[in-house]
C-alpha cells in the first residue's frame, strides 16, 4: 500500500493522534489544579478553531493560548468555581433536610450552580475566542445562556454525560485518559460557534 500524506486514513489517524497528544498535555497542565481555567480556555481555543475550520496546529496553538489567557482564564475561573462549589455544597445540605421547602431551595441552589457552571464554560470559551477585557468577557458569559438557553443546557449536558458514561461504564475512564477531555470540549466547542455566530448574527 502506497503511503499518501493527502490521503484521509492519513488525516485521520493524524488528527486521532494530535487530540490524543493534546489531551494528555491538557491533563498535564491541570495538575496544579488552579491552572484548570487557563488549560480549559486554550483547549477551548484550539478545538473551537479546529471546530470552525480555522485549523492551525493543535498542539502549538494550545501552548501559545495557555501562555496568553493564563491570567484571564484563572481570574474567570477562580471567581466563578468558589460560588459553584458553595451554592452545590448548601444544595446537599437542604437536600439532607428532606422537607419538601428544603427540597425546593435546594433545588433552586442546583439550579443556580448549574448556571454559574455554565457561565463558567462561556467564559472561558470568551477568552480562548476574542480579546476583550475581562469586565466586558464576565458580562458577556452572564447574558449568552439567557440569549440561548436550549444550547446553553446542552453545554451542561455533554459533560454531564461524560461524567454518567464514566460511572456506569468503568472502561470510559481510560478512554477519558486517552483522549476524553479533548473530544469532549471539541464537541462542546460546535455548540459554543453556533451561539457566537448568532450573537454576530
Amino acid at each position: 500500500m502506497k503511503y499518501n500524506p493527502d490521503g484521509q486514513f492519513y488525516k485521520v489517524t493524524t488528527t486521532i493522534f494530535q487530540f490524543t497528544f493534546l489531551n494528555i498535555l491538557y491533563l498535564l497542565s491541570c495538575l496544579p489544579l488552579f491552572t484548570i481555567g487557563a488549560a480549559t480556555s486554550a483547549l477551548f481555543e484550539v478545538t473551537i478553531r479546529f471546530a470552525d475550520d480555522e485549523r492551525g496546529e493543535l498542539i502549538i496553538g494550545y501552548l501559545q493560548a495557555l501562555r496568553t489567557n493564563f491570567m484571564q482564564a484563572t481570574a474567570s475561573f477562580l471567581l466563578l468555581l468558589f460560588p459553584i462549589v458553595a451554592l452545590i455544597y448548601s444544595s446537599l445540605f437542604w437536600f439532607s433536610a428532606e422537607t419538601i421547602l428544603a427540597s425546593v431551595f435546594a433545588l433552586l441552589l442546583t439550579v443556580a450552580a448549574l448556571y454559574l457552571f455554565i457561565v463558567l464554560v462561556y467564559c472561558l470559551a470568551l477568552v480562548g475566542r476574542y480579546e476583550n477585557s475581562f469586565k466586558h468577557t464576565l458580562k458577556n458569559a452572564f447574558l449568552l445562556p439567557l440569549s440561548a438557553p436550549v444550547r446553553s443546557l446542552g453545554l451542561a449536558l455533554i459533560p454531564v454525560t461524560a461524567f454518567c458514561m464514566v460511572i456506569l461504564f468503568p472502561v470510559v475512564k481510560m478512554l477519558l485518559l486517552i483522549f476524553g477531555f479533548s473530544f469532549v470540549i471539541y464537541c462542546s466547542s460546535f455548540l459554543l460557534l453556533s451561539v457566537f455566530r448568532k450573537q454576530h448574527a
